[in-house]
């Protein structure tokens, strides 16, 4: 299991208490209750994806090098686990704007965003436009269903024989890298 902490700012109208403290606050919180945050920050999409993309592997590479070291030595350890902390703008990638209200970055995207779809045509053709921006169609076959590549899971290859490798070192060339913090095996 990997945990992913999403802190979007928001809930209903005010900024949640994990999204007020700062960077090293939540950092020093989180070790304290005993995982090894990442943080994956930011608004761009592409270096969000490749960073987040890189995060995950490095995270699953680090719990099975944490199982494989519990496996081989039988010693009894208490190992920090990784978790995820994403910090993204509330309605991230949703469309900045709609009927003249703010809704990325603003408390109004945890509304309902567009609720005149029914009534109105171009407010339809707008969230359409919106939920294909998603691509759905790059992860459902035409009947709808998870498609075969995705439903089969991750790959069990070894790190230097994934494609996704090309993803880490994307990602740590990115302007937002990922935040990486000391090797969590070790005492």
């Amino acid at each position: 299991m990997l945990p992913i902490l999403h802190l979007n700012g928001y809930k209903i109208n005010n900024p949640t208490l994990l999204a007020r403290i700062s960077h090293e606050e939540l950092d020093s919180l989180l070790r304290g209750y005993g995982w090894t945050p990442y943080f994956v920050e930011g608004s761009e999409t592409d270096t969000m994806h490749q960073s987040m993309a890189a995060t995950t592997e490095h995270c699953i590479e680090e719990i099975i090098s944490c199982q494989q070291e519990a496996r081989k030595t039988g010693a009894p350890k208490r190992f920090h686990w990784p978790m995820i902390v994403l910090r993204t703008p509330k309605g991230w990638t949703s469309p900045s704007e709609v009927a003249g209200h703010r809704l990325e970055g603003f408390w109004r995207a945890h509304q309902v965003p567009m609720a005149d779809v029914k009534k109105n045509p171009e407010r339809l053709q707008e969230l359409e436009r919106w939920m294909r921006s998603y691509k759905p169609e790059a992860l459902f076959d035409q009947n709808g269903k998870l498609i075969a590549a995705l439903k089969a899971g991750p790959s069990r290859r070894p790190p230097h024989e994934r494609q996704s490798t090309h993803h880490w070192r994307s990602a740590q060339e990115s302007p937002s890298p990922a935040r990486f913090p000391r090797q969590a095996c070790a005492d």
